[in-house]
């Protein structure tokens, strides 16, 4: 049991590093020289580097993302350790990504760390899911509603198909994250609106 305790606590800070390696951030400076904190949406992520950079830098940034995701299921599989301690990998490599160490914790929203969890997790649903949302996103132009539309199916169709109660589980606590990590990240913004009733205002705020 020790061991393996040892072992799940490495896993759970390399976690927390490897999410914390701020792909966008890399690729945004080491192209035009820019602070992708300080430009566009300020969101250190995929789509604020395909805005500043290009589609292929928006890929880049998605895919290795993504790939954060896949290797905190992945690598405690491969060593055998029970599904509980994607509980801790999981939202560990996610927390890295929203609130990273090596750019004094102002990170992304960790939405293509998900994606990766749930491909690995749920893979059919979560290709289920890459329908509706991308179709949203072209007919709307809005990334976050198209996105929120896919952490809804991907709590719904678990439950519904009959999934584990791990894997519910660890979808809805990873949806909290996201969202957390959005809501807070225009706390001021929410919070203005609500004092001058502007709801409409408000509404535009939590959609992106």
């Amino acid at each position: 049991m020790i061991p393996e305790l040892i072992t799940v606590i490495s896993m759970a800070l390399a976690a927390y590093v490897l999410g914390s390696v701020p792909t966008a951030y890399i690729v945004v400076r080491a192209v035009n020289g820019e602070d992708i904190r300080d430009v566009g949406s300020h969101n250190v992520g995929a789509l604020n580097a395909y805005r500043r950079v290009g589609a292929w830098a928006g890929l880049t940034v998605l895919l290795v993302d993504a790939a954060k995701g896949v290797l905190a299921v992945t690598v405690p599989r491969l060593l055998g350790i029970d599904d509980w301690a994607l509980f801790i990998t999981t939202p560990l490599v996610v927390a890295g990504h929203n609130w990273p160490v090596f750019l004094n914790f102002r990170g992304g929203k960790g939405a293509a760390a998900i994606f990766g969890i749930s491909l690995v997790i749920v893979p059919w649903l979560t290709v289920i899911t890459a329908g509706p949302s991308i179709l949203v996103m072209l007919l709307l132009r809005n990334v976050v509603l198209g996105a929120a539309l896919g952490f809804i199916l991907l709590n719904i169709l678990p439950w519904v198909t009959g999934q584990g109660a791990e894997q519910v589980g660890l979808c809805l606590l990873l949806t909290l994250l996201v969202t957390g990590t959005h809501v807070l990240n225009i706390r001021d913004q929410i919070l203005s609106n609500i004092k001058a009733r502007q709801w409409r205002a408000l509404s535009l705020e939590l959609a992106g």
